[in-house]
């Protein structure tokens, strides 16, 4: 599969996650997902914040269970496979879904020191 198609399908995984999660409907529903693994061990967190829109008013959630243990698969699999493709290693993205349905990322990287 391609490397794009392959990352596209792990983020309609999350799509489909937040949009069922986003209670009543939304005008616009952001979600964060941060991806700490450690250098020790290997092991790794996951952490998310989920908030929506509806009518202007702002509200907080939390992703649907048991569909929010898809998180354990498909965040370390998108990670792996983005950073297969461009070497880039994020460490968080936040995934905006509008009214429409479109969708739009952001993947946050962890600044380069080494030229300081």
């Amino acid at each position: 599969m391609n490397p794009i198609e392959e990352q596209r399908k792990l983020i309609d995984q999350l799509y489909h996650l937040v949009h069922k999660s986003s209670q009543d409907g939304f005008d616009t529903a952001t979600c964060r997902f941060d991806y700490f693994v450690a250098e020790d061990d290997g092991s790794s967190s996951i952490g998310t914040k989920l908030s929506y829109i509806k009518a202007g008013e702002t509200k907080y959630g939390r992703l649907s269970y048991p569909e929010d243990e898809i998180l354990y698969e498909v965040i370390p699999q998108l990670h792996s496979a983005m950073k297969a493709h461009t070497g880039g290693d994020w460490q968080a993205f936040v995934l905006t879904i509008n009214q429409d349905g479109s969708v739009t990322t952001k993947f946050e990287y962890p600044e380069d020191d080494s030229f300081t």
